[in-house]
């Protein structure tokens, strides 16, 4: 299910999830369908282009752990391609993801890991494991197809003071990790300010936040957010350091051949 972002490092691609049932709209006529399409329109991070994010890990003990990395994309035909490598610490220097979106299926997505000069697709129930001992796995980080699933548009609600708009989304594919989204929606900007995700026994297991929100290069951009596992009381925080949504890469960036050059 497609979740905003990439940019998690796709992010807020990752954000969004899949297409909404359309029911009847509150007064201000908007269905659950047409909010969700319009946080598609926004792309509150890149569709393309070159940024840096500050990761900062911490665990349940609350000792924390940096990483930064690098994410270019570009678009091709209309899907994102990423390659995210992490620049700092030393120890996982050069650690490499590319995702790829793809029309039909699932995304492509290959991790090289430098230590082991080992390259090696990311699939099937891998996706739902850690990506890089952070909060978010594989599949948050994917971006799926917008024809699956069901959406359904709740009662308003006020997020840090800010009016959003509220939608469930349930993933078609029962294998999906998450049962369920639950997203509050700013009515401004129509950015995601707070996602709970919810586990196939329908508990809630984790929560993304986005917890600044500033104006680059005119547009209204996601610039720290926080993913926060409840139930193991870890959490991974992601801040923009730098963003070019102008800087273009060649195809051949994307290879996956040459991940481990």
């Amino acid at each position: 299910m497609r979740t905003v972002a990439a940019s998690v490092l796709f992010l807020l691609a990752v954000l969004v999830p899949p297409a909404a049932v359309e029911a009847a709209p509150p007064d201000d006529g908007l269905t659950a369908r047409q909010i969700v399409d319009k946080v598609l329109a926004k792309d509150n991070v890149f569709g393309a282009g070159q940024a840096r994010l500050k990761l900062t890990i911490q665990n349940s003990k609350g000792q924390e752990r940096v990483r930064v990395v690098d994410t270019r994309s570009i678009k091709v035909d209309d899907l994102r391609w990423t390659l995210v490598t992490f620049v700092e610490p030393a120890d996982v220097a050069g650690t490499r993801l590319l995702a790829k979106e793809v029309k039909e299926g699932d995304d492509v997505q290959y991790l090289y890991l430098p230590a082991l000069k080992e390259k090696r697709r990311i699939a099937g129930s891998e996706k739902n494991e850690s990506f890089m001992g952070t909060d978010f796995t594989y599949n948050d980080l994917e971006q799926k197809g917008m024809e699956e699933g069901e959406h359904t548009r709740l009662a308003d609600e006020q997020h840090s003071g800010i009016d959003c708009y509220r939608v469930d989304a349930v993933p078609k594919d029962k294998e999906d990790e998450y049962s369920k989204l639950e997203l509050w929606i700013d009515k401004k900007d129509f950015i995601p300010l707070k996602i709970y995700f919810y586990d196939r026994k329908g508990t809630h297991m984790k929560t993304l936040v986005a917890q600044k929100v500033e104006s680059i290069q005119g547009e209204m951009t996601v610039t720290k957010l926080m993913m926060k596992n409840v139930k193991k009381g870890t959490k991974t925080t992601m801040a923009l350091d730098s963003l070019d949504r102008k800087k273009t890469f060649p195809k051949a960036l994307f290879d996956e051949a040459s991940l481990d050059k």
